[in-house]
């Protein structure tokens, strides 16, 4: 990533001049278009009122909340709204076009978190000209502009409605579960030479591996992002040719997925060879699926997926038939004596950011709730690492969101609010303050018993316990 466009009063910057150059006319010719993909007007109104729309659609104080865990001024920043996460991945794609990022830089802003991050060469006609490549630059600012509108205009990729499903004959299997990973900072890629050492290991001892991904590609999860952070060679722990020796990927879509209409999330990443299982039986990709071993059915639900391109998407939703498959899904594994674990992005309960509970999971999902059919539910979205105690009849709950993104540790001796039961406190110390370390965990099946170990980015292992 870009030191730059991590930068939250950088950003506000840029969204700032944008709303000048939309009132001064330069963006005219997109935003109609760009008003029709976000719902608010078509793309032959007056270009008066479809600017008046897009700029309702920006926020008010230019940046909007931070993502989860990035609300203090020294934490890298990913913004919540929509369209200010498109920004920035116009911003990023269209300097790496312009060819003024310096590779892999060391110091400098997040370097502290982030490993090693990119910038930005600022370059200057003279001292009597505005600065280029800036926010001091209106070509600059019209041109990245213009290109988050192209992205805005394209709306929502269609939901499919058909889930893909696997069955699986091995009663003993390892599965690898990582979340919020998608940032493709270098904390985040070591994450992914772990699991990659994790592959191997489970290859080596003959034991078949699955790896998923609970969700979001950061900022938005643009094309050209799910190719750079997900797909690129290094990158995703799984390789073409361990996916060609029985070595499955699964990704469900996060709201930053989203923010781009899902567009990368459909089109490129579960397009890509090595996640050729997660497609419904007449070839198209989907975001929702079952993984059905002797003893357990493992489902993924999309909890992202909404007709509102605008919406921040903090609480989960679950477009139909979701609700309906699964509640088959679990007559059948009860039937069959099969336990049911749920995967989904968004989180069920919080300890933290209880504001972002919603209604909606807990109302689809009522019948399963309520009868007692969820074994175990793990997830991602809140970016940490951490046990709940049992709720809503469910024995065994969990979050894993700690894949990829920096978050600055409070203060460890607070007690946990309930329904928290525990937090992973690992980290490390740089430039003044204490950052959480990245991880994943890896479950260990034998048929009904299965062992789940939490992995830190630094190869330790602080936590495991059986999933009951």
């Amino acid at each position: 990533m870009i030191a730059d466009y991590l930068d939250r009063n950088e950003v506000g910057g840029y969204v700032a001049a944008m709303k000048q150059q939309l009132k001064a006319g330069a963006l005219d010719d997109k935003a109609p278009a760009a008003a029709a993909g976000i719902g608010r007007g078509s793309p032959d109104q007056d270009p008066a009122a479809a600017v008046q729309a897009v700029l309702d659609a920006l926020p008010d104080d230019n940046t909007g909340a931070a993502s989860s865990g990035g609300e203090d001024v020294n934490s890298p920043f990913f913004s919540r709204a929509p369209m200010v996460s498109l920004l920035q991945t116009s911003l990023e794609d269209e300097a790496r076009k312009s060819g003024i990022v310096h590779e892999r830089k060391p110091g400098g802003p997040f370097s502290h978190v982030a490993g090693v991050v990119e910038t930005i060469e600022h370059k200057i006609d003279s001292i009597l000209h505005p600065q280029k490549f800036s926010t001091d630059d209106p070509d600059w600012v019209t041109k990245i502009a213009a290109a988050t509108l192209d992205r805005i205009a394209k709306g929502n990729h269609p939901f499919n409605p058909t889930p893909a499903e696997l069955e699986i004959a091995d009663a003993t299997l390892r599965v690898i579960v990582v979340g919020d990973w998608g940032s493709g900072l270098p904390r985040a890629c070591t994450v992914s030479q772990l699991m990659t050492a994790e592959i191997a290991d489970a290859q080596k001892q003959g034991v078949p591996v699955h790896v998923i991904h609970l969700g979001d590609v950061y900022y938005s999860g643009d094309p050209v992002e799910v190719q750079r952070r997900v797909l690129a060679e290094g990158m995703w722990p799984v390789s073409a040719a361990q996916a060609a020796q029985g070595v499955t990927s699964w990704s469900l879509n996060g709201n930053h997925d989203m923010y781009c209409g899902g567009w990368g999330y459909y089109d490129s990443l579960l397009a890509d060879e090595r996640f050729a299982a997660q497609h419904s039986p007449d070839g198209k990709p989907t975001s929702f699926f079952r993984i059905k071993t002797p003893a357990w059915d493992l489902v993924g639900l999309d909890t992202s997926w909404d007709t509102d391109l605008l919406t921040e998407g903090q609480s989960g939703v679950l477009a139909d038939p979701q609700a309906t498959v699964v509640e088959g899904w679990a007559a059948e594994a009860e039937r069959e004596g099969r336990k049911l674990m749920l995967l989904s992005h968004h989180q069920l309960v919080s300890a933290f950011d209880t504001d972002d509970i919603g209604t909606v999971l807990p109302a689809k999902l009522a019948p399963l709730l309520e009868g007692g059919q969820i074994a175990a539910w793990l997830w991602g979205h809140e970016h940490r690492c951490m046990g709940f105690e049992p709720v809503h009849g469910i024995p065994f709950v969990r979050c894993i969101g700690h894949g990829g993104i920096p978050v600055m540790v409070g203060d460890a001796t607070a007690p946990i609010p309930s329904p928290g039961l525990w937090q992973e406190t690992g980290s490390f110390e740089e430039n003044g303050s204490s950052w959480h370390k990245f991880g994943f965990a890896v479950l260990e099946f034998d048929g009904a018993d299965v062992q789940i170990t939490y992995h830190d980015d630094d190869g330790s292992e602080p936590r495991t316990e059986p999933i009951p």
